[in-house]
C-alpha cells in the first residue's frame, strides 16, 4: 500500500472517514462515529483547505489496486484501512476489515477470498465492524485462520470465521 492512491478511484460521494473515526486535529476534533462538523450533504466544507490530517489519510480502497472496484466503503460497507501491527511474528503494518451490514459477508465471496488471501500471504489481518457509531474491538484473524486456510479447507474457514463475523456484529452499537 506504499505506492500511493490507485490512479482513477475518488472518494466521491464517500465520507466513511468523517463519520467513523475518532479526530484529535484540534481544528477537526471528533470522537470516532461522529460525523465532523465540516461534512454536508455535498462533502466536505472545507475540502479545499482540509488538515494535513484529511489530505494524508486514505483507506485500503483507495490505496489496494487488487480490492474491487465496488468495495468503495459507502458502497460495501466493508471499510478496509492500515494500523500498525500489534502481533509478534508479522510485518510492522497490519489491515483492519471493518463491516458494517452483518452477517450478510459470509456470502460475499470477493470478501471471503480477499480474507483468505491474505491470511495465505501472512498479512496481518483484524477483523472489526461499525455501524455509523464508534467501533468495536478488532480480532486478529491469521492466527485463528491460518491452519484452515493452509489446509484449503473452506468449511473449516467458514466455521472459524462465521462466528467471528456474527461476535463482531452482535458488539455493534
Amino acid at each position: 500500500m506504499d505506492d500511493g492512491p490507485v490512479p482513477g478511484r475518488e472518494c466521491g460521494a464517500c465520507d466513511a472517514c468523517c463519520v467513523l473515526f475518532e479526530i484529535t486535529e484540534p481544528s477537526i476534533a471528533k470522537a470516532a462515529g461522529v460525523p465532523c462538523r465540516h461534512l454536508t450533504k455535498g462533502g466536505c466544507a472545507i475540502y479545499e483547505s482540509r488538515p494535513q490530517t484529511c489530505r494524508s489519510w486514505l483507506c485500503g480502497w483507495r490505496l489496494i489496486a487488487g480490492l474491487p472496484e465496488d468495495w468503495r466503503p459507502d458502497l460495501s460497507g466493508i471499510l478496509v484501512y492500515q494500523m500498525a501491527c500489534r502481533e509478534p511474528g508479522y510485518g510492522p503494518d497490519a489491515l483492519i476489515v471493518s463491516l458494517c451490514r452483518g452477517r450478510d459477508y459470509l456470502t460475499d465471496q470477493s470478501l471471503l477470498g480477499f480474507i483468505q488471501n491474505m491470511v495465505e500471504c501472512r498479512v496481518p489481518l483484524y477483523l472489526t465492524a461499525h455501524s455509523g457509531k464508534a467501533e468495536n474491538h478488532a480480532t486478529f484473524l491469521n492466527a485463528r485462520l491460518e491452519s484452515s486456510v493452509q489446509a484449503r479447507d473452506g468449511a473449516a474457514f467458514l466455521k472459524i470465521l462465521t462466528p467471528l463475523i456474527s461476535s463482531a456484529c452482535r458488539q455493534d452499537p
